[in-house]
């Protein structure tokens, strides 16, 4: 089945990309650097691992479906039924190494979403994105979390 791009975002990290997929391919651990992430729970390990997340306020249920230490890829699938009008959500993340900085690019894509949906979900995602990987810098810096309120 196809796929309809939802947003992608591409920043560049001033942290080599060792130190950044150290951080962002602990499947677990993105209570630690995504802002409006509250909480998150684990069940399984390696390739399948489900993921409950709690973000503002919401439950959502993600599974690991790669998780690439070659090339720097982790992809995940929002399981349904989601709390957004689509279906077969998957978020992206790409890292490439780029003398000392880290190139981050973060694809999320839907199997079915139609022109309303899109319309609803895309400033959703851009802005849970963005403020995501400016969490991730925040704490590569060294700097706490800022918790969304």
């Amino acid at each position: 089945m196809s796929r309809t791009l939802v947003h992608r975002e591409t920043q560049v990290l001033d942290h080599d990309v060792d130190k950044v997929w150290s951080t962002v391919s602990d499947f677990g651990g993105v209570a630690t650097w995504i802002p409006s992430v509250s909480t998150c729970t684990v069940e399984g390990k390696g390739i399948g691992t489900v993921r409950t997340v709690i973000r503002s306020g919401m439950s959502i249920q993600e599974k690991l479906a790669i998780l690439d230490n070659a090339t720097h890829t982790i992809s995940y699938r929002i399981l349904d039924p989601t709390p957004f009008p689509m279906k077969g959500f998957f978020g992206t993340i790409r890292l490439d190494g780029q003398g000392g900085k880290t190139r981050l690019v973060w694809t999320a894509d839907a199997e079915d979403i139609d022109d309303d949906g899109m319309a609803i979900v895309r400033p959703v995602m851009d802005d849970f994105i963005k403020s995501s990987i400016t969490g991730l810098r925040a704490v590569l810096d060294g700097q706490p979390k800022d918790s969304e309120k």
